[in-house]
């Protein structure tokens, strides 16, 4: 395993323990590797999660890493999820990133990390697999900077 890969596994797993030991935790997470030299528009990071129980409310959130070199205060996504049956949804989300001062609202040193929520209170019609498919749509094409997008899933319904 390469430092890198290695660094990134401890940061994802002290992630995912910070959010369990802070009350109930994500019952899906998928992330996805982008080029920090740049993000071209038509890279899309596809991730991946089940729904098991239809009548459970959910809610969204994205996380996003970015170094420095990323020049904007704010990011605009392209979000499509698609069910299991076949039929998708779309959706543009801004990602506020920093403040009007410059100062990113996000944690961390070299690497700065967010979370975004998407959708609160979401209900999945069916049970299975489902997608969500994410491309930038910003002016800049290739973005720099952005390092990996995830995408987390919870269960709001559950005790």
């Amino acid at each position: 395993m390469s430092m890198h890969s290695c660094l990134r596994f401890c940061t994802w797993m002290a992630a995912v323990a910070l959010l369990v030991g802070c009350g109930r935790g994500p019952v899906s997470l998928d992330a996805v590797d982008l080029d920090p030299k740049g993000w071209s528009s038509a890279d899309t990071a596809r991730m991946t999660f089940i729904v098991e129980n239809p009548d459970h409310r959910h809610d969204l959130q994205f996380g996003l890493r970015h170094d420095e070199s990323y020049p904007y205060s704010n990011l605009y996504l392209f979000v499509r999820l698609l069910y299991p049956n076949g039929k998708t949804l779309t959706d543009t989300l801004e990602c506020p990133l920093a403040a009007p001062d410059g100062q990113w609202y996000g944690d961390g040193g070299r690497w700065i990390d967010h979370r975004i929520g998407y959708k609160q209170g979401v209900g999945f019609p069916l049970a299975g697999e489902y997608a969500v498919e994410v491309v930038h749509a910003m002016r800049q094409d290739p973005l720099p900077g952005i390092a990996e997008v995830r995408f987390a899933m919870f269960d709001n319904t559950a005790p």
